[in-house]
């Protein structure tokens, strides 16, 4: 494989989380091993991902060039993930013929669900992207709530 004119000797895939790398083992040993100024890595994947929640695992793929350069793809959580760090459990009163009962359902607030269509897919229209959240949400029998 080649990028920018140069051949790619290594590929390597790891998970790693947003503004987390720091030129440590695991990840220090690997790249270092093989060549590559890791604390520069860690400084650019970080600075690439500042503006992640740090709660975030990313699936990054490495590239090392015949130069000692690295390239790297990173690639963002699925809807199916974020939707589970974001909902929560409240309970809500049901009316059954004559008595009310408590019952405890999963919730996902509207706002966070407007900002993860925005997150998921930017170029797009929200009045697009919404219906394709909401869809994962209705799947995943969550309620949307105010």
């Amino acid at each position: 494989m080649i990028i920018n004119n140069l051949e790619v000797l290594h590929v390597k895939k790891c998970f790693l989380i947003s503004n987390s790398a720091e030129p440590l083992p695991p990840l220090g040993t690997i790249l270092g091993n093989l060549g590559v100024n890791t604390v520069k890595f860690c400084e650019e994947f970080n600075n690439f991902t500042k503006g992640l929640p740090n709660y975030f695992l990313l699936k990054v793929v490495i590239y090392i060039l015949d130069n000692r350069s690295f390239k790297f793809n990173i690639f963002f959580p699925t809807t199916t993930f974020i939707i589970n760090i974001l909902k929560f459990e409240k309970t809500i009163k049901i009316k059954f013929f004559d008595r009310i009962h408590d019952k405890s359902v999963i919730c996902i607030l509207l706002k966070d669900l407007i900002q993860l269509a925005l997150f998921k897919f930017p170029q797009q229209n929200l009045m697009n992207s919404l219906p394709m959240v909401w869809g994962s949400v209705k799947s995943m029998n969550i309620l949307v709530i105010k």
